[in-house]
């Protein structure tokens, strides 16, 4: 092999190895996200993308052996490089574990023009008897600035201890009633215009991950 060839293969390697550390900066323009991040579709994609780290890195072992494989050295840095796909296995099982674990789904949507707003449910148990108190929490989060596979996002509102929630306009507001076992426990107003104009400029009121 050249050396040329070799260089190629452990740049190759090298940028497949990175790929968890650069991946989201350089991919996400600014302070946009991808259009499935806050969707019931957000748990498909981002598990593909987890699993394609460790994808990439055994492929990039695979290049860097070929490339440095005869080399007195490789003894040691694949010990190196193994310890590394370790690492990007655990975060991937990791990554899996918590979006399951998370059980999220969309409770209420509204469409507007130019934005979308969604109440998310994170951790809320399917059957829920009387008198039983809700463990999960609801999140409430605008869509808006759509750029193709990106899109601006600010978090508006989060509420623990219900189970439900609806959402409905009223004027200018959007009204966001939130309910435990069919009982409104509070009812949430969201001037629409400001917070579509925060959207735009990604500056969220609450900010949260």
């Amino acid at each position: 092999m050249s050396k040329q060839q070799r260089i190629l293969w452990v740049s190759i390697s090298i940028l497949l190895l990175t790929i968890p550390v650069w991946f989201d900066a350089v991919t996400l323009p600014g302070d946009f996200v991808y259009v499935w991040r806050w969707t019931d579709s957000q748990i498909i994609y981002e598990s593909l993308i987890t699993v394609m780290f460790l994808v990439a890195a055994i492929v990039a072992y695979g290049l860097l052996r070929k490339a440095v494989g005869e080399f007195a050295q490789w003894k040691i840095l694949r010990i190196g490089v193994a310890i590394w796909i370790g690492m990007i296995a655990i975060l991937v099982l990791f990554s899996l574990a918590m979006y399951y674990a998370g059980n999220q789904s969309t409770l209420a949507d509204y469409d507007g023009e130019g934005y979308n707003v969604v109440a998310m449910g994170s951790g809320i148990a399917e059957d829920t008897e009387e008198g039983q108190a809700a463990s999960g929490q609801i999140f409430v989060v605008m869509s808006c600035d759509y750029r193709g596979l990106y899109k601006r996002v600010i978090h508006i509102d989060r509420f623990v201890g219900a189970d439900d929630v609806s959402l409905r306009r009223d004027g200018e507001y959007l009204l966001a009633s939130y309910t435990l076992h069919g009982r409104e426990l509070r009812e949430q107003s969201y001037d629409l215009e400001a917070l579509y104009q925060q959207c735009l400029t990604g500056e969220s009121p609450r900010p949260f991950e």
